[in-house]
């Protein structure tokens, strides 16, 4: 898959007057295809039960989420980056400082799990922030952020935390919160997925050639002779699958195992600046394997509200 094009090319405008047109329409007509055939996988045919014993490490999930996302933000901060490798800040001026600023310290607050809920709050207004010098459309993109903020303020860091130890009061209880958490963190992973299928390769077709020109190694198609615009179709097709999948709540933890094989096959080519953009999602993935739903009481008393 042509994951995350913008990161490693030059951009193009992304072309939504192409979101009426066949091939499109046919990418989500797969795309809910596919979901109406997750949703009988998941009804029909019974998890094993060596799965679910990956739940006894559901309260590590904060820890795990927060440690990736934390050190994401950090090092993209020291780096000049908002979030990914394609959002420079150095020449934004004024305002790029005051981003990394906030980009920094809402790294360290979630990396250390002091005052988190706060560090939480700075990183959903970063991205309110952010529009400004760059564009709503590459802000939407790192929608995924957006349901890690909101699951940390939830849940909080877990045990292994600053607050856990100064004793920090959840400023919400109540038995739904782990799962209002979970589904808005898997909800928002999903869309941004699909949103970049849309952004990267169905309705910007010239950027993803762009990157096939710069890396022909990944263009697994060239050597069976598929053309270029077909490759693009169908990796844009997979991805907004995969989203919606994901969206959808089906077989979360299977997705997951999928994304997170997919996601490192493809740092062998794009290296460091792919393990950056990717931290946040690996410790999505992570959190959402081990703890999919609140549907047990293992996974519900282990995401109760830090405190």
């Amino acid at each position: 898959m042509l994951e995350h094009v913008k990161w490693f090319t030059d951009p193009f405008p992304t072309q939504y007057e192409r979101l009426l047109s066949w091939p499109v329409a046919l990418a989500f007509g797969l795309a809910v295809a596919a979901v109406g055939v997750a949703y009988w996988i998941q009804h029909n045919v019974p998890e094993p039960s060596a799965a679910r014993a990956f739940e006894r490490f559901a309260r590590y999930g904060p820890l795990a989420l927060g440690l990736h996302t934390g050190v994401a933000l950090v090092v993209a901060a020291f780096a000049g980056l908002l979030f990914v490798p394609s959002l420079h800040v150095e020449d934004k001026g004024a305002i790029g400082g005051v981003i990394l600023v906030m980009e920094a310290i809402a790294g360290v607050s979630i990396l250390l799990g002091l005052a988190t809920r706060a560090g939480a709050v700075v990183l959903a207004v970063l991205g309110v922030v952010a529009m400004e010098p760059f564009t709503f459309e590459s802000i939407l993109e790192q929608v995924p952020l957006l349901g890690i903020a909101i699951f940390l303020f939830l849940i909080g860091r877990g045990p292994l935390s600053f607050d856990r130890l100064r004793g920090v009061k959840p400023p919400i209880r109540g038995e739904l919160v782990p799962d209002a958490a979970l589904s808005f963190l898997r909800i928002l992973m999903g869309f941004g997925i699909a949103f970049t299928a849309l952004t990267e390769k169905l309705l910007n077709e010239p950027l993803a050639k762009s990157l096939l020109e710069r890396y022909p190694q990944i263009a697994l198609n060239r050597p069976v002779g598929l053309p270029d615009e077909a490759f693009i179709w169908l990796a844009g097709a997979i991805e907004l699958t995969i989203g919606l999948v994901i969206v959808s709540g089906q077989i979360t933890r299977p997705v997951m195992a999928a994304g997170a094989a997919i996601f490192t096959m493809t740092l062998f080519v794009f290296g460091w600046p792919e393990l950056l953009g990717h931290l946040p999602l690996y410790g999505i993935m992570l959190l959402l394997f081990v703890a999919p739903n609140a549907d047990t009481w293992q996974v519900r008393r282990a995401l109760r509200p830090a405190a």
